[in-house]
């Protein structure tokens, strides 16, 4: 009887196991480690994105508004007549960050920096929207662009709004390339993995 329990058992086993070699589900980006504060101001929200970049987290894309678009550097659309650059709605912006955290390793992390521009600083007392200007740096390990250790580097300016509870939020991001033409722009980076 215990013979037939222990066959029983093992086929049980064997059955449960067909799936042992399909590739797995990529995991989603998780919110570990990433500091989340409530947008109460533009600069929060910067500050946001880059703790959810450097964390590969889901939460960066709560940084833009529902109509979200980005806008790439009219000499990156003429340079990489191949990247697709146009339409780059919230829904865009989500599939290609997804896909580029994708290539990140587990056990990486991504490095972004954004640095107020002190050629364009930040409106005082900004109400209702506001257009502020970060110099930044963002690092992806292993991706097209950034797997030799390169960055991509750029000014964004961020074009935002204030919703009806006074939560900021990204309307527009208009990526503007660096004078050192041989950086790419995180359009650049992106668009490989759009």
């Amino acid at each position: 009887m215990s013979k037939l329990i222990s066959v029983v058992v093992l086929i049980a086993l064997a059955f449960s196991s067909c799936n042992l070699f399909e590739p797995r589900i990529p995991e989603r980006p998780t919110n570990a480690g990433v500091v989340w504060v409530v947008p109460t101001s533009p600069d929060i929200v910067v500050v946001n994105m880059q703790s959810a970049l450097n964390g590969k987290s889901a939460l960066y894309m709560e940084c833009f508004t529902e109509f979200f678009v980005f806008y790439a550097d009219t000499n990156d659309i003429n340079d990489y007549p191949t990247y697709n650059f146009s339409a780059w709605t919230k829904i865009e912006e989500s599939n290609t960050v997804t896909a580029l955290f994708a290539v990140a390793p587990a056990d990486s992390t991504i490095t972004a920096q954004f640095l107020i521009d002190m050629s364009n600083p930040d409106p005082a007392a900004p109400t209702d929207s506001a257009t502020i200007y970060r110099g930044y740096t963002i690092t992806v390990p292993q991706s097209y662009h950034s797997g030799t250790g390169t960055p991509a580097v750029g000014i964004a300016e961020l074009h935002m709004v204030e919703d009806s509870d006074g939560l900021w939020a990204i309307r527009e991001w208009y990526d503007v390339r660096h004078e050192e033409a041989s950086w790419v722009t995180w359009a650049v980076a992106k668009a490989y993995y759009r």
